[in-house]
């Protein structure tokens, strides 16, 4: 508690509102809060609404710490389930896709980035409330695309698990397989970006570990609470209630970026 108390007075200092940064550590812990729950989607939930409040390239370092905080943490107590031939099918593919992710986040302008965010924030949340969640068994040769679309955004959005949720939830029929198999996805691809983004600069900002530092006790509260919930509560229906979150935060991004773009 003190630390915590310590990092948002540093966080004053820097400059940052409090107002902002409250609603910063309420939307971490709901994100997290969804990763213990499912085993992913902590960015794509956190990463919209981060950017209410913070600008999108101060967001996106912040949560690559905390994922790969988390990954670790999850990824490691399920390690022996983890299934590291449909990793091997994904992994070239995905560093492809993250390299020439990060090349597009240091050269493109914020706002064309936040309109990209928005629609397919919009295009996955409505496409995931029409999903029945059943298990459909797709083919191995979806690996190298779809490895490469979520390599780009996840150097680009952060959002590249659901991706490859798409793909390992048609590969791996068993929950406890494909949670630990995502989760050590996710750190594998955090560990990549930490490398990608110190060398692009993205980490020279000093209110990325103030962030970091206020929200990290945010993000164990709603790691810790998503862990003991899963067997009481229904993870669908509180995706379902998220989605349409997602939905409205992403109209909203939409909307707030694109008269900057073409007005």
């Amino acid at each position: 508690m003190h630390a915590w108390l310590n990092a948002h007075m540093a966080a004053a200092v820097a400059g940052i509102d409090a107002v902002p940064v409250l609603a910063a550590g309420a939307i971490v812990a709901v994100a997290y809060l969804v990763y213990g729950l499912t085993g992913f989607g902590s960015s794509i939930v956190a990463i919209p609404m981060l950017t209410q409040f913070v600008p999108l390239r101060t967001a996106l370092p912040v949560m690559l710490v905390l994922d790969l905080v988390a990954g670790t943490l999850v990824g490691m107590r399920n390690f022996r389930v983890v299934q590291t031939r449909e990793l091997a099918r994904l992994g070239p593919w995905l560093c492809v896709g993250l390299v020439l992710g990060v090349s597009l986040l240091v050269s493109v302008p914020e706002k064309p980035l936040e309109l990209a965010l928005g629609v397919c924030v919009l295009t996955y949340s409505l496409w995931k409330m029409r999903s029945s969640g059943e298990f459909r068994e797709i083919s191995r040769l979806w690996a190298p695309p779809l490895g490469f679309f979520g390599g780009c955004l996840t150097a680009v959005f952060g959002t590249g698990g659901p991706v490859y949720t798409i793909y390992l939830a048609g590969r791996l029929r068993d929950a406890d397989q494909r949670r630990a198999t995502i989760s050590t996805l996710i750190t594998a691809t955090a560990v990549a970006r930490l490398f990608l983004f110190s060398v692009s600069g993205l980490f020279g900002n000093p209110v990325v570990f103030l962030l970091v530092m206020c929200l990290l006790p945010c993000g164990a509260a709603g790691l810790f609470a998503g862990a003991r919930l899963r067997s009481a509560i229904s993870a669908r229906n509180v995706l379902t209630l998220l989605w349409i979150v997602l939905i409205a935060a992403a109209i909203n991004l939409i909307i707030r970026s694109a008269p900057a773009m073409f007005g």
